[in-house]
């Protein structure tokens, strides 16, 4: 989705206030900066718990982290060209995770140890392969690769998409 379509689902999500917010991934275009860097370190996390998509709210602020743990906590909204800086960040793609793809098949996952030292974890028709560590008591998931079944053929999950299922499935596996 663009940039003004998640900006419009955030900002009518957060119209009532609910307690739980939505996350987002935002990826900006290589040609965004001076030098070449890969998908995960142009993407950025965030949620709709940001002063620009909440209603009566002072401020214009989005804070995000990048993807690849090198940007954390860092004001897109002084970046980004969506909101007129001129030449800054462009958002090339957007996406809310709690709307991708299977995630209600989550619930249901099966999760099987790889030779590699890596896990594989099936839901529905996606696979998330990832390396699974423990930190705090808390299991913690890289991303490495995935796949889902789209129109009856396996295609390849970007970097990005597969961080954002690592993301959910940390949440669903962390539940208390």
């Amino acid at each position: 989705m663009k940039y003004s379509e998640l900006r419009a689902a955030f900002c009518q999500y957060e119209e009532n206030r609910p307690e739980q917010h939505l996350t987002a991934i935002i990826v900006f275009s290589e040609d965004s900066f001076d030098r070449r860097y890969p998908r995960l370190s142009r993407s950025y996390i965030t949620s709709s718990n940001n002063k620009a998509y909440q209603p009566n709210m002072g401020g214009y602020s989005v804070f995000a982290s990048c993807l690849d743990g090198t940007d954390p906590g860092v004001r897109l909204e002084w970046y980004m060209e969506e909101h007129g800086n001129t030449g800054g960040w462009k958002a090339e793609d957007c996406y809310i995770l709690e709307q991708m793809r299977d995630v209600a098949a989550i619930q249901s996952l099966n999760k099987t140890a790889q030779d590699d030292g890596t896990v594989c974890y099936f839901f529905g028709g996606t696979t998330i392969r990832a390396e699974e560590s423990v930190d705090h008591g808390k299991i913690r998931l890289k991303p490495v690769a995935g796949d889902q079944v789209a129109c009856g053929e396996w295609t390849d999950l970007d970097i990005d998409q597969v961080a954002g299922y690592c993301v959910l499935l940390e949440r669903y596996l962390n539940r208390e």
